[in-house]
């Protein structure tokens, strides 16, 4: 059994904005778990625990999909977090502009899953690239995020076209998780650029 998800991996120059703006918070942000900049990326859905012999039928159900969606540019910005700014447990980049084509690939994705075993999601998608995680004193880390006003910073890092996307396999280790792509399908080449 492996653990696999589907995501979208970022481009180098978004990783490396990504990266520069996690610097620059590390420096007003203490008790964080940092995500590694290689390993930040848009997940569309988490599968869990699947059989090797299983990724040819997941394949056959998700490259239509790819075939009948254009390719779509999101615009990753804007800093959030999870649950709530009094108690955070994960902080996160969002996206903005075609994301009506990003929660149709989401959903499209979920309905040709469900029929091969895969319950739909009980909570609404949320796209967003995570950043770091709170380790302990998330009551602090909220203070300091609203003292520095990050959760206000219009960061923009860039536009990711979404062309592809990617199931991987998660290995978790001491030193975080370790993503191995293992297919890609491929979106349609019409679409905006």
């Amino acid at each position: 059994m492996i653990r696999a998800f589907l995501a979208v991996e970022l481009s180098c120059d978004i990783r490396q904005n990504v990266s520069s703006f996690q610097t620059q918070l590390k420096e007003s942000l203490p008790h964080m778990n940092w995500v590694r900049s290689e390993s930040i990326h848009l997940t569309l859905n988490f599968l869990g625990s699947i059989e090797p012999s299983f990724i040819p039928q997941l394949l056959s159900v998700l490259k239509p999909i790819g075939e009948r969606t254009d390719k779509f540019s999101l615009d990753v910005q804007g800093v959030g977090v999870f649950p709530n700014s009094q108690r955070p447990q994960v902080i996160w980049v969002g996206v903005s502009g075609q994301t009506q084509s990003l929660q149709r690939l989401v959903l499209n994705v979920a309905a040709a899953l469900e029929p091969l075993g895969f319950p739909l999601e009980e909570k609404a998608y949320h796209p967003h690239l995570t950043l770091a995680r709170v380790k302990r004193e998330n009551v602090s880390v909220g203070s300091a995020l609203l003292e520095n006003g990050v959760l206000e910073s219009d960061c923009h890092l860039g536009m990711l076209t979404i062309d592809r996307f990617i199931l991987f396999q998660s290995d978790l280790n001491p030193s975080g998780a370790c993503y191995t792509a293992l297919a890609t399908v491929l979106l349609s080449a019409s679409g905006s650029d």
